[in-house]
């Protein structure tokens, strides 16, 4: 896919020759007009100060849109002067120069919301490093945009490799979101401001609130917040069905943006294997600071995925 810039450098490059081709023409148009008529018409235009050109892309392409709507619409006959020859011409190009451009950013548009697939190898059995096994996750920018693009930022970056599930609830939820680097949980996860102006300008800030568009349902993930505009690395795969009760997920804001394809099936469903011994024991705290160190030394036992990747 071509990049928005290219699109329009090349549009800008093939209007300055359209508009040297519109004034030959124009030009050509006004000769053929009485010297009396051309100057009368033409000569106090001259005057007049050039349209302010638009100086970002979004006014550009507002811009554009507004002319592939009206032009073309005015059909009061007009006279035959070098303006109205060049305003015709441009007209003209433009309809046939903006609307594949159009087109274009619209499917740049369409692009960024398609779904992703993300696949997690994961070592349920601790005792067991070389017995993987797959969870296959459909990503859904369209129904969140916003927690997509973080999950996509994160998987990455490779904040998700040996990254353990470190709460896992039977038939509520399965947690994980705390890298075994304990620098990433420093960037993303929390800020350390005694570590000086230079880190700290590291920090990632936690993403804003965006609507929910689907239920808290079994298979689906969403990222754990703690209140307004809180949500950061930590995510909930959902075991149950919990936007109602007894979890009100859903009036807690918790916004799903994923769902697992291959992996919860009733005959394989790796979700429900995962080792729960631990509950909620796990210091999250701690386990930011300190990393895969201390889930290694204090929870040996915890499922973790091993590797995450885009395919």
């Amino acid at each position: 896919m071509m990049p928005n810039v290219i699109k329009f450098f090349i549009l800008a490059v093939v209007s300055v020759a359209n508009v040297v081709h519109c004034s030959a023409f124009a030009f050509q148009q006004q000769r053929s007009l009485p010297t009396t008529t051309a100057s009368s018409l033409y000569g106090a235009s001259k005057k007049q100060s050039y349209e302010e050109i638009p100086s970002t892309q979004t006014e550009i392409i507002h811009n554009i849109n507004a002319e592939c709507s009206t032009a073309g619409a005015d059909t009061k006959p007009v006279l035959a002067t070098r303006r109205n020859a060049m305003n015709s011409c441009l007209s003209l190009l433009t309809m046939a120069t903006c609307l594949p451009l159009r087109e274009a950013v619209a499917s740049d548009e369409d692009t960024s919301l398609q779904p992703f697939t993300v696949i997690f190898s994961i070592q349920v059995d601790s005792k067991k490093p070389d017995e993987l096994s797959e969870l296959e996750i459909e990503v859904r920018p369209d129904w969140a945009p916003l927690a997509a693009d973080r999950f996509k930022q994160l998987i990455e970056l490779g904040f998700y490799k040996d990254c353990p599930f470190f709460r896992v609830l039977p038939g509520y939820i399965a947690q994980f979101g705390v890298s075994a680097n304990p620098d990433l949980n420093k960037e993303w996860m929390y800020c350390d401001t005694a570590a000086g102006e230079e880190v700290v300008k590291l920090c990632k800030q936690p993403l804003p609130d965006e609507p929910r568009t689907q239920p808290n349902k079994r298979g689906t993930l969403s990222f754990a917040t703690s209140g307004k505009n809180t949500r950061r690395t930590q995510i909930f795969i959902n075991s149950g069905n919990n936007g109602g009760p007894p979890n009100f997920l859903d009036a807690q804001n918790f916004v799903p943006f994923a769902r697992i394809v291959r992996g919860m099936e009733d005959s394989n469903n790796i979700v429900k294997q995962l080792n729960g011994e631990y509950g909620g024991k796990v210091n999250q705290g701690k386990a930011a600071y300190y990393g895969g160190e201390y889930f290694e030394k204090v929870f040996p036992r915890l499922s973790v995925i091993r590797d995450a990747k885009i395919i």
